[in-house]
């Protein structure tokens, strides 16, 4: 499967050429020699096929690692006569997507770092001074003693549990790394979802190629049922796609587009307003200023969760790491403080 970075390459590459007008068989032959990896491979198979007659779409599809939701754009982008534009809108919300991935990854290094470091003094509590503490809080009956045993009787078998820790961890960024970079990844962002704020980014996105696409669509009079289905599909969103399918079936037998939308009951709401109110260039216009509406809001929400994510990591995994080693450190020293200065010791 081709990576993000690989596919926004390739993505931009396309859009620049047929803004240009150049033939695409001819540019992507260059292209293939000057992308690196996947990319190049990709942009050079695409020029053989396109230049046996294949065409785009196709041509696309028959590479079989390039995500659904690519092949959705460029059909919109066909449909419509404005590719161009199609992909340099899907351009927006990946790199956005890519940011914070990137931000994320950036974000990790030192909760990290101060988990991997709290872990090993864990280790070595339980293997060297748990045991050696032991017998004197047994001697003044500290009531953590039984607490400290319990640490002490973990240490003989630290030398493979002590691992454990430290591999799990890293393994699972390691994996999250690897699936977010696939290309995959961006029709529904479930590689970045966990991340707060990333959810009400991913709708943002997903609203403003909806609207954007859909106005590219209704003005090149696209009929309706087919636009909603080409934008939906376009959107990266399963539940738009579900929606537009409803919506599309009750225009299709006859019903007024006001009449069925509360069909779409899971439509970006400017944009299910807009179907039940407008039509014409007066709806193209409108569904242009809402696309523009979401991608600012998309903006200000990726700066917005981008400054904050590395605090909030630091907090939850850096400062959970040194609250809980510090409880298990100090607790049972504040037990035996309070025990050897008791009237009754």
């Amino acid at each position: 499967m081709a990576t993000v970075d690989e596919l926004l390459a390739l993505n931009d590459e396309i859009a620049a050429l047929v803004r240009a007008g150049v033939p695409l068989e001819q540019g992507l032959t260059g292209l293939g020699r000057d992308l690196p990896g996947g990319a190049g491979r990709v942009a050079t198979d695409l020029a053989e096929r396109l230049g046996r007659g294949d065409p785009l779409e196709q041509a696309l599809a028959a590479q079989g690692n390039l995500p659904p939701l690519y092949l959705c754009v460029v059909a919109a982008g066909l449909k419509s006569g404005r590719l161009a534009a199609a992909l340099e809108g899907l351009s927006v919300a990946a790199r956005r997507i890519a940011e914070l991935r990137q931000a994320t990854a950036t974000a990790l290094i030192y909760p990290l770092l101060v988990f991997l470091l709290g872990w090993g003094l864990f280790v070595g509590f339980t293997a060297f001074f748990a045991p050696t503490v032991l017998p004197s809080f047994r001697d003044f009956r500290v009531p953590s003693a039984e607490v400290i045993a319990w640490f002490a009787a973990l240490g003989p078998s630290a030398a493979w549990w002590g691992a454990i820790g430290p591999v799990a961890v890293v393994s699972a960024v390691a994996a999250w790394w690897w699936q977010s970079r696939r290309a995959v990844s961006l029709a529904g962002g479930r590689s970045v979802a966990w991340i707060p704020g990333a959810r009400r980014l991913l709708r943002l996105c997903h609203a403003a190629a909806f609207a954007d696409i859909l106005a590219l669509l209704i003005e090149e009079r696209v009929a309706l049922p087919d636009a909603l289905r080409l934008a939906a599909g376009a959107s990266g969103s399963r539940s738009i796609l579900h929606d537009a399918e409803a919506l599309a079936g009750a225009i299709e037998r006859g019903a007024a587009p006001r009449e069925a939308i509360d069909l779409a009951g899971r439509f970006p709401p400017l944009v299910a307003w807009l179907l039940s109110a407008g039509e014409g260039r007066v709806l193209v216009s409108a569904l242009r200023h809402a696309a523009g509406s979401y991608h600012e809001r998309a903006r200000q929400r990726a700066e917005v969760v981008q400054t904050f994510l590395p605090i909030g990591l630091t907090l939850a995994i850096g400062g959970g790491t040194v609250l809980a080693y510090a409880l298990i450190m100090f607790l049972p020293w504040i037990n035996l403080l309070n025990t050897l200065t008791s009237p009754s010791t």
